[in-house]
């Protein structure tokens, strides 16, 4: 992907939107869900503006507009501007006109959470010249990332012989590289999660078919055939061959063996034949299949757990490298015709796999257990596979002769990794991947089929490269309301109400009367203004005898080393203490906190 080549701005909202919303002759209805509809509509204008607020700050604003024109064109134009649970804004502007003959503009713009522009066309026009008529599709975008793709689809058919024989020519051609990107938030269940995802595509793509058609009147020979199709059915019973017959491949002739195992690991291989066939002969024909499977392989596994007194740790591993060919094959004969299947396929696959789990042992809070853990996969994945299947159907009722088969081809290899960290009630989970694969297939037809002889066929490639990645955040908001709850509950009785409050104002009231104590200075059991008085007294009166004390820390009469210790000492105690009562004041306010959170949630 390339980078930035433009700075990203905000898309402009049409002005008739803002002079809609101070329409005053529109009419307003509230839906169901919460949001509020603007709608006003007159002969040739239809125009509606639905808002939404949600309960966690999203909000989004619809607004569509259709049109007719004087002459039966028709216009429609939309904008909408959202804005999630995180701020993060997102816009679209849509604008599709239709003009008499059919034919179809559409342009749309759009600016997601990330910053990133997108612009995107799309034209479909049909055009008439003599006897061929050609329908041509046209697409293209370009983003702000640097990435521009674009696609065509082009089919012609010409009629002749008096409407009797149709031609159907299709081009359809792709390239470019296109980024598609994903986002949302969640609240549901107790459980916020916020999404966010890119995928990137480089592709190249052709692919050209022909099929030519002409009606053709089979009842001359459909006729013939209904006089002989009878004795068909008779023949089989009159030689008394009504038997079924039926085998299946000897299970030995697939082996499995186990090449290593201890504890830990294992590797085997797998090789062999597997299927069976099948044929009944009665007086409704002949019905037969056959199918086979051919196999090899190797495959490895490993895989060990470990626990201690920190927490436990896993892994998983897996490998494969397999080749397989297969044919299925099936087939009838009766009075009506012959209709015949088979399908053969071939490939080689190798895959790697390996997982890995690590969580901390759990601790509680509030009641409720919380642990950390990671978890982690990885997964590489080539594949090469070739298919055929052939078709040829013979049949009275209805009318048929026709051949017909497909065959392609393709190689396409993956690498894919997601790892996922928790922590209580709070997990990220990233993933990314990247891919490459090329495709070849052909088609084929020739035959009478519905009427008409037919012979056409198509062929096509395609190449492309992929990548992606995304990450999704989840935050488990019942679970921390839980834990708030335990902390709330103060009294312990398992629920918040008016004990708790009495609880709390108890240990308050119990801090209210050791403050009180400390502040009755004067020993009457109030505090008032005499308790002021005495207090500046006392201070008057020791404040000589402080001074000449305040160097003799340990009351020796003397001023030396070991005051300055027992100064030290008494600094360090009262910091204690006063640390003390902070953490218990802060353990209150902490505790009442947690009730009014638990309580906005629910609990």
């Amino acid at each position: 992907m390339t980078k930035i080549t433009k700075q990203s701005k905000s898309l402009q909202a049409p002005k008739e939107v803002e002079a809609f919303k101070k329409q005053k002759t529109a009419e307003t209805v509230k839906n169901d869900d919460g949001s509020v509809t603007k709608r006003r509509e007159t002969a040739r204008t239809t125009k509606e503006l639905t808002t939404r607020e949600g309960k966690l700050l999203e909000k989004s604003s619809e607004y569509r507009r259709t049109s007719t024109t004087a002459k039966g064109g028709q216009a429609d134009s939309s904008f909408v501007d959202r804005s999630d649970m995180l701020g993060r804004r997102s816009q679209e502007a849509r604008h599709q006109s239709i003009n008499p003959r059919g034919d179809s503009n559409v342009r749309l713009q759009t600016k997601d959470v990330f910053g990133i522009d997108k612009t995107a066309t799309e034209r479909s026009t049909t055009r008439e010249r003599g006897a061929t008529v050609t329908t041509r599709n046209t697409t293209s975008s370009f983003d702000s990332r640097g990435n521009a793709a674009k696609s065509s689809d082009v089919t012609r058919v010409t009629t002749s012989n008096e409407g009797k024989t149709t031609v159907t020519r299709n081009a359809k051609d792709a390239s470019g590289t296109d980024l598609t990107t994903r986002s949302s938030t969640t609240y549901e269940g107790g459980v916020f999660t916020l999404n966010d995802g890119m995928d990137w595509k480089s592709n190249k793509s052709i692919e050209r078919s022909f099929m030519k058609e002409t009606e053709f009147d089979s009842k001359p020979i459909t006729d013939k055939a209904d006089k002989i199709t009878p004795w068909i059915g008779k023949i089989f019973k009159a030689l008394g061959l009504e038997q079924t017959w039926s085998s299946q491949v000897d299970p030995q002739r697939m082996s499995e063996n186990t090449l290593f195992q201890n504890d830990i690991a294992k590797v085997g291989t797998r090789v062999g034949i597997s299927g069976g066939q099948s044929l009944t002969v009665d007086e409704k024909g002949i019905h037969g299949n056959f199918n086979r499977e051919a196999v090899a392989g190797i495959y490895a596994e490993a895989g060990d757990h470990v626990s201690g007194k920190y927490g436990e740790a896993s892994y998983h591993a897996t490998a494969l490298a397999e080749a397989k060919a297969s044919i299925d094959a099936q087939g009838k004969i009766d009075a009506n015709g012959l209709d015949a299947t088979a399908t053969i396929r071939a490939g080689a696959k190798v895959e790697v796999e390996a997982t890995g789990h690590a969580q901390t042992q759990s601790v509680t809070i509030g009641g409720v257990e919380f642990n950390a853990a990671a978890d982690g996969r990885v997964k590489a994945t080539a594949e090469v596979a070739a298919e055929a299947t052939g078709h040829v159907q013979i049949t009275r009722d209805p009318p048929t002769a026709i051949a017909e088969g497909t065959a392609g081809v393709s190689a396409v290899a993956k690498v894919e990794g997601e790892i996922k960290l928790s922590a209580g009630p709070f997990s990220v989970t990233g993933s990314a991947y990247a891919s490459a694969g090329a495709e070849a297939r052909a088609t084929g037809i020739i035959g009478y089929q519905d009427g008409k002889l037919k012979i056409g066929g198509s062929a096509g490639a395609a190449l492309g490269l992929g990548a992606g990645a995304g990450l999704q955040v989840e935050i488990d908001v019942a679970q921390i309301g839980e834990a708030a709850k335990g902390l709330a509950d103060v009294d312990g009785d398992g629920e918040l109400g008016f004990g708790d409050v009495i609880a709390a104002g108890k240990k308050l009231a119990g801090v209210a009367e050791t403050v009180s104590r400390a502040a009755d200075v004067n020993g009457d059991g109030r505090v008032n203004l005499g308790d002021a008085a005495a207090a500046v007294s006392r201070a008057a009166q020791g404040l000589g005898r402080a001074a000449v004390r305040a160097g003799d820390v340990n009351g020796d009469g003397r001023l030396g080393l070991d005051d300055a210790a027992a100064a030290a000492t008494n600094v360090a105690r009262r910091a204690a203490d006063t640390a003390k009562s902070v953490v218990s004041g802060a353990a209150d306010v902490a505790k009442n906190t947690a009730k009014k959170v638990a309580s906005w949630f629910g609990f």
